[in-house]
């Protein structure tokens, strides 16, 4: 039998910390990324102005980087390995809450909820693959089968900031890591700004994707949804990272070990 618990037993424990796992999983992804922009930028032969995505959005996004060869030759397999460090990091979060019930920190209502959350946040990062498999070569299906897993993947990062704020918060988890008075406040205006950077981003993909038949692709609103672009890369990669990175580096001490036992009963 398995079971996780935030002691460690007798019989033969696996440890592991979530944020470490976290931590690992984000850096897989900036691997994933700097490597597309070496790739495109050293070896690949296309015009960033004249993208499908310069032409329907007005902007190229950081997946520009990855649409083109050589970079869709490589970055698959580094996103296979950068998926299941994630997944791994998820699955790991979701046995660090099923220990938190077991010893009466999290109750069982808030870890139905989160668990659910859990399991579509994993489904929208697998579902992601898609958009490596499908490069947009013009304003047609594969655009939209494109897009389709991206738009996603949006929803499935803004609700794993709410998920885990959610969780930090409920649990009493960064009650217990003694966090500044400040770090609570600021993680919910964080979740908020996430989820209205979304909402808009969406949106104006939508809206783009079809055309513009509910508004126009003017120069001034193309800045406005380049500046939330950028903006969701912080809010998506950048912040989460930085969060892990703090609570190794400054709260390494009081981070919860969880610990898988195996044994025969």
């Amino acid at each position: 039998m398995i079971t996780a618990k935030r002691k460690p037993s007798e019989d033969g424990d696996i440890a592991f910390v979530v944020e470490k796992i976290r931590l690992v999983g984000y850096a897989g992804f900036w691997v994933v990324v700097l490597t597309g922009i070496f790739l495109t930028t050293a070896f690949g032969d296309v015009n960033l102005q004249e993208t499908v995505l310069m032409k329907v959005f007005g902007y190229n996004n950081i997946c520009v980087y990855f649409d083109h060869p050589p970079s869709n030759y490589v970055l698959p397999l580094l996103w296979a390995v950068t998926l299941v460090l994630l997944l791994c990091y998820m699955a790991a979060h979701w046995l660090q809450m099923r220990a938190e019930v077991q010893e009466g920190m999290l109750d069982r209502s808030a870890y139905r909820i989160l668990s659910n959350l859990k399991l579509f946040e994993a489904f929208t990062l697998t579902a992601f693959s898609t958009s490596f498999a499908v490069s947009p070569d013009a304003w047609d299906q594969t655009l939209y089968v494109h897009a389709a897993p991206f738009i996603l993947l949006q929803i499935g990062l803004a609700s794993l900031a709410m998920s885990n704020t959610y969780h930090g918060i409920k649990s009493g988890y960064w009650r217990r890591l003694e966090l500044p008075a400040w770090f609570e406040t600021a993680a919910k205006a964080y979740v908020v700004v996430f989820a209205l950077v979304v909402c808009f981003m969406i949106t104006a993909d939508v809206n783009a994707m079809a055309g513009s038949p509910w508004w126009e692709q003017t120069a001034a609103f193309i800045s406005t949804a380049h500046f939330f672009d950028l903006l969701f890369l912080l809010c998506a990669a950048i912040v989460p990272m930085g969060k892990a990175a703090y609570f190794v580096w400054t709260r390494g001490d009081k981070l919860e070990v969880v610990h898988l036992t195996t044994r025969t009963t």
